[in-house]
């Protein structure tokens, strides 16, 4: 796989190139791919539709319009869904029907474009390797395809599986190879929206209500962000901003994170998902069939707080109603929380703990958690606790599985089996659990670029990077190589997920909100991986500081105890952490919970042992994998709070490898009943 860091590199050299040969036109249509000039013996993408002009050549056509025909013709990792001349000719009918007699020919530049670049990614995806949800990687127009199998009886009366691209497009002939990737041929154009998500809410007839409520509240106008205008796209000369102190190239950077590919990503872009009560639930289970009737299930949930009429007011009722359905970044359906076979296959105590995630939304300090529970598996449930093996289930909101495409061009939309409120009982009950935060999860940035979630043996090990200023929640300093990895199956890292900071770091980040004001316990997931000199050798020593405020500002910061030193093994002494089953404690539970407490009283805790990586081992039962307990704090909810990860020691090399932060109430970690150990 090309990483962009290449391909910058290579526009440099083509040009110098083109510029030194005099050559200073090139046809749009038979235009190179910036940085390559490789011929194939075989046929390339391009190729393989030439060869069969008579089927692709309308497509053909748009590639060529669009100036992508070049990039078909050279080396590259691509996935073409070909659209036959026919599903061309139904597309225009369809989509132009003011427009008689209307021809590939007869459409404008931008609209090949948009026809090209939804038909291709930049990966290859082969249908064998593929599981049913979106692909892993999004298309040339930084939209995600959705991939599902079906099954139809033939004409014989034979069972037969049919593959589709969001919902519509059955793949009639899969898997042809090319040297340069893999085309899938479609019947049908596959055609995302274009319009902003609130215009994709507004022409759903069952969603009348809550479009009307989003207007009235004005949050709709929250909803239209698409592209950040001031974000300054990196080119191959300024690849160093990010890391202004450190002296490296792009190419040392590579061999700074051992054998991954650090990008940066190009644009910085806001995105969203809304879930939908539908008007008919309204109806049913509440008797609400107009907006007065959605104003006062809204009061009656979250009462009015002195702005009753004002409802662009975030204190208003129908104005928290509505923002509490919204989400800052757009997730796929089996993004909501983790659906990658391999991960949710490592989940060890899946019957009593769901696989899940917890998001901030769009409502002023509050948050929802998404659960996959393993008897739903694949279908996903917001404010679900508990499992039905271990008993005292709340079962929580089932998001519906869409049908159809549900995607605009800034985000997309689901509906659910009831409404979703943020009142007392949830704060209170469904709340009152240890939260668990994927670090990667923590900025809407990190989703909304792509760069969380990526499957290693997909994406070829690409970690991303980010420009200072330009991610949400999170302040770095100029000295810290700041990036998101890829999924890691083989680490020891909870969902295989990691963040990771390095060189003379100092980064802050804002915590997300807690249910109700209490004490709660701060914790972050670290593994030192100092047992192995070869590796954990660069783990530094950090100093943790706390401060309720602003967490892009410098002042209030508060030191959380001595400095964590990271580089100590996790049987150190000054740890004292031991696998159960080992010759300390010899799988003996009286020694284990002594080992517990002892670990507690140093500001330590054993790893979770719900997850197992790869190699078959158990989060518990590596020693270098704990969990730092970084302070105890009385924290509001309606208040903001931060921490911060400064290097203590001068060491260039040094890394701070995040996974989670757990959010504790007291009722939790020092409650009548001990905390699982899930």
């Amino acid at each position: 796989m090309k990483t962009k860091t290449k391909k910058m590199a290579g526009r440099l050299i083509a040009a110098a190139l083109v510029l030194s040969a005099g050559l200073m036109q090139t046809s749009c249509w038979e235009e190179q791919h910036p940085g390559s000039y490789y011929t194939f013996s075989g046929e390339t993408v391009a190729d393989f539709l030439s060869n069969r002009d008579s089927v692709f050549s309308d497509f053909i056509y748009c590639l060529k319009t669009a100036e992508i025909w070049g990039e078909m013709q050279v080396y590259g990792d691509h996935t073409c869904f070909a659209p036959t001349n026919a599903a061309m000719a139904n597309y225009l009918v369809d989509k132009f029907p003011t427009r008689p007699g209307i021809t590939v020919k007869d459409l404008t530049k931008d609209e090949c474009d948009t026809i090209a670049k939804t038909h291709l990614c930049s990966s290859t995806f082969f249908c064998k390797d593929l599981q049913d949800g979106a692909f892993p990687s999004p298309n040339l127009l930084d939209r995600y395809l959705t991939y599902n199998t079906d099954s139809t009886i033939d004409m014989e009366g034979n069972m037969k599986v049919v593959y589709k691209v969001n919902k519509s497009s059955v793949i009639v002939e899969r898997d042809d190879t090319v040297v340069n990737g893999v085309v899938h041929i479609v019947d049908k154009v596959i055609s995302p929206s274009n319009d902003f998500l609130p215009d994709r809410i507004k022409v759903d007839p069952t969603a009348t209500l809550f479009y009307e409520a989003l207007i009235l509240t004005k949050m709709s106008d929250s909803l239209v962000a698409y592209m950040d205008e001031t974000y300054p796209t990196p080119s191959y000369d300024s690849l160093l901003i990010c890391f202004k102190t450190t002296g490296k190239t792009a190419k040392q950077y590579k061999t700074a994170y051992e054998t991954d590919n650090v990008v940066w990503p190009e644009k910085r872009m806001y995105k969203y998902t809304a879930f939908i009560p539908q008007d008919t639930i309204l109806k049913e289970k509440y008797n609400v069939e107009n907006i007065e009737g959605l104003k006062a299930l809204a009061y009656s949930i979250y009462g009015d707080d002195g702005a009753e009429d004002d409802f662009t007011s975030r204190k208003n009722s129908l104005n928290k109603f509505i923002s509490y359905h919204l989400l800052p970044e757009y997730l796929t359906y089996d993004q909501l929380t983790n659906s990658l076979e391999k991960i949710v296959n490592q989940h060890d105590q899946y019957d009593y703990f769901d696989v899940e995630d917890f998001y901030e939304t769009m409502m002023p300090h509050s948050f929802m958690r998404i659960s996959m529970p393993k008897v739903d598996k694949g279908h996903k449930y917001i404010n679900r606790k508990g499992t039905q093996k271990s008993g005292n289930l709340i079962p929580g909101i089932k998001v519906l599985e869409p049908e159809t495409d549900v995607t605009g061009l800034n985000g997309g939309y689901y509906y659910l089996s009831d409404i979703l409120k943020y009142d007392d009982y949830t704060r209170n009950t469904v709340f009152n659990t240890r939260m668990r935060y994927m670090c990667n999860t923590m900025s809407p940035d990190f989703i909304n670029s792509n760069a969380r979630g990526r499957d290693r043996e997909v994406v070829d090990r690409v970690v991303y990077s980010f420009l200072p200023g330009y991610c949400k929640n999170f302040k770095v300093s100029d000295e810290s190589e700041f990036a998101v990895r890829y999924v890691d199956f083989t680490f020891g890292t909870y969902n295989g997920d990691e963040m990771t900071i390095r060189g003379i770091y100092d980064v802050s980040l804002k915590l997300p909100p807690v249910p109700v004001d209490g004490t709660y316990e701060i914790r972050m997931f670290m593994n030192t991986m100092a047992s192995d000199a070869n590796v954990g050798s660069d783990r530094g020593v950090v100093q943790v500081y706390f401060k309720q405020g602003d967490y892009a500002t410098s002042e209030g910061w508060q030191p959380c105890g001595i400095p964590v030193d990271l580089t100590l093994a996790g049987n150190d002494p000054k740890i004292g952490n031991y696998k159960d089953s080992g010759d300390e404690l010899k799988s003996d539970e009286d020694l284990i919970q002594a080992n517990e407490k002892a670990l507690r009283n140093r500001g330590y805790m054993k790893a979770p042992n719900s997850y197992h990586q790869s190699s078959g081992d158990n989060l518990r039962d590596i020693v270098d994998c704990l969990r730092k307990i970084l302070t105890t704090e009385y924290m509001y909810a309606n208040l903001d709070y931060a921490i911060r990860l400064r290097l203590v020691l001068d060491n260039p090399s040094a890394v701070c490898p995040l996974n989670f932060i757990e959010l504790v109430p007291k009722s939790i970690y020092a409650g009548d009943t001990p905390e699982d150990r899930y």
